[in-house]
């Protein structure tokens, strides 16, 4: 029997895994999506079909900066680390636009996906 339970909470169960639940919901214009620290995935539930796809995509690659330890954030900095011998960098968040193309870990996420949000 096909339950209705990921529906009543928001979860789009075709694009969740087992360990990063994508929840649909209300952003701002021109967002769509936010890889959570929790390891949620927030997807603008206005999209068409294939732009949800793109942005779960887009968002699990920020899902593994998270647990490969290379980027992590807190309400006032971002936590980047380029690569494995390299210092992490402290970037306050008040000094950046957040999800900016040009970012080092957006860019590296960006050259993966190709397809989101350009």
């Amino acid at each position: 029997m096909k339950t209705n339970i990921p529906s009543l909470l928001g979860i789009n169960a075709e694009l969740s895994t087992y360990s990063v639940p994508v929840f649909e919901k209300d952003l701002p214009d021109g967002i769509w999506g936010t890889a959570n620290i929790d390891r949620t995935v927030h997807i603008n539930k206005d999209l068409n079909k294939k732009q949800k796809k793109d942005a779960a995509e887009h968002e699990m690659e920020h899902i593994k900066q998270f647990r490969n330890g290379s980027v992590s954030y807190d309400t006032k900095n971002i936590y980047y680390k380029p690569s494995t011998g390299s210092p992490m960098q402290i970037i306050p968040q008040k000094s950046i636009k957040l999800g900016g193309h040009g970012l080092p870990w957006e860019k590296a996420v960006y050259d993966k996906t190709k397809t989101y949000a350009k």
